[in-house]
């Protein structure tokens, strides 16, 4: 599965450039099915696509001129005028650094964190297609539960990256995603059906936990057709990893980075932003996370960062672009997409930037997901919002309660949906925020989506009901 030379390798061999340079390059294999119900409506695949992205650093008046060209174009001709719309872009766009230092020492064929699915790599539709009955196959059995649509997509993914300091560094990965919805009917007279619905990420398609998870999706249905309101005000609410993953790294994804360092909206180190026993890293190199690699966008080796230390704000992550702003050597966080999808497929076409990428959450001592409810005597347990959007300026989030429950003296007490929760993710002393009025820390941190966390219990947010 070693990734051959690839075109970023030979174009940067070619080209004759009197300034650094960087040619970062990708070639993309993309399997789609979409079913509506149980029905396969779309089989697609393979969808190919290859293309580089072209960034060059012209000094100006002690400033450095960026410029920037991507292009599915390979051939002499479009190289060129990659070429010459980068010098171009250069002239137009100053960055306020001297010098950049590239990376120039990485393996020719990097090794790191397990991100690529040899079962998917070498059967991709097979393995899709195994996924896709695995998924749909339990709910014949079931009389009230009804898959309403979804889609399962892989794709398989080839990075080369190459520099004028002479860096050739390579990898393979894959990456998958699942949108699935399912809905309850029957049972209640006068009731609507109840829908509920996820989107998830992965590194590999294993069929493995689908038997115990379309149960729990089936009852999440169910609990959304009956469900009540939920109270109002602000009490505890439980956060499992699935809800803190829509929320902490987009919402941290700026103040902690050299992006926000250089706009002056960075925390100094020792800020206190959070309860004492929260410490949070950048952890690129977790095994079968998105977003894990063995180098970073640029070509650096990953390494994790720190990004709060026991409460206190701790340090930032850096591209070499925004390390050079202040005098220091990039810490491996570059990246050319912040979000997931089909995205993945055209990573070339963005430049890189400081990127926060997977993070996680130290675990704590308050024990399991039902001791974290014990201890809970007035509260809500929150299993998903809809659409939370988190302010990755301002830190705060806001969204509709989709499925929670009530807590009442340690027990849940039934389901709850609509009405809103919101409130700032970190704040200063003194100040309700998620992070700041954490109360429990579970004992066993899982991953979700790019986030490992145990599930956190916080009495700093508000939910807008009308209990």
């Amino acid at each position: 599965m070693n990734a051959p030379a690839g075109s970023a390798f030979a174009i940067a061999d070619s080209l004759r450039i009197d300034t650094p340079f960087e040619v970062f390059g990708q070639h993309v294999r993309r399997f789609e099915t979409y079913f509506d119900g149980s029905r396969r409506e779309t089989v697609r695949g393979p969808i190919e696509l290859e293309g580089i992205g072209l960034r060059l650093f012209r000094p100006r008046d002690g400033k450095i001129g960026v410029g920037f060209q991507a292009t599915g174009d390979l051939s002499p001709k479009g190289i060129q005028g990659a070429i010459a719309a980068a010098q171009l872009s250069a002239k137009l766009s100053l960055f306020p650094a001297a010098r950049v230092e590239l990376p120039s020492l990485a393996p020719r064929i990097a090794q790191g964190p397990e991100i690529c699915s040899v079962p998917l790599w070498d059967r991709p539709s097979e393995e899709v297609d195994r996924y896709v009955h695995a998924l749909l196959s339990p709910y014949e059995k079931l009389r009230d539960v009804t898959p309403s649509f979804g889609s399962v997509k892989a794709n398989l993914i080839e990075t080369w990256i190459a520099n004028s300091d002479g860096l050739r560094t390579s990898f393979v990965a894959t990456s998958a995603e699942l949108e699935f919805a399912v809905k309850a009917s029957g049972g209640p007279e006068g009731r609507a059906p109840g829908e509920y619905w996820l989107t998830r990420e992965f590194r590999e398609l294993d069929p493995a936990p689908l038997a115990d998870e379309t149960v729990r999706w089936a009852q999440r249905a169910r609990d959304v057709r009956i469900a009540e309101a939920p109270p109002s005000g602000r009490r505890k609410v439980a956060l499992p990893p699935a809800f803190l993953n829509e929320v902490l790294p987009q919402a941290l994804s700026v103040r902690f980075t050299g992006a926000g360092r250089l706009r002056q909206m960075a925390f100094e180190a020792g800020t206190r932003l959070a309860a004492e026993g929260i410490t949070i890293r950048r952890e690129p190199r977790t095994d079968w996370v998105p977003g894990s690699a063995p180098v970073d966008d640029e070509g650096w080796i990953t390494e994790p960062v720190p990004i709060i230390e026991k409460g206190a704000a701790a340090g930032q992550v850096y591209d070499v672009l925004h390390a050079a702003a202040f005098d220091r050597r990039s810490n491996g966080s570059a990246g050319r997409m912040t979000g997931a999808g089909r995205e993945s497929c055209y990573r070339f076409t963005f430049r890189p930037g400081p990127h926060l990428g997977p993070i996680s959450v130290a675990a704590g001592t308050d024990g399991k997901d039902e001791e974290l409810i014990e201890g809970i005597d007035d509260g809500v347990w929150i299993d998903q919002l809809g659409w939370p959007n988190p302010d990755p300026v301002g830190g705060s989030f806001g969204g509709e309660i989709r499925i929670g429950y009530r807590v009442k003296t340690g027990r849940i007490a039934g389901p709850v949906r609509g009405g809103t929760l919101g409130g700032p993710v970190f704040a200063g002393p003194g100040e309700p925020s998620l992070l700041a009025n954490v109360t429990a820390i579970g004992s066993r941190a899982v991953l979700s989506g790019r986030l490992v966390s145990p599930s956190l219990v916080t009495e700093g947010l508000t939910i807008a009901g009308s209990g």
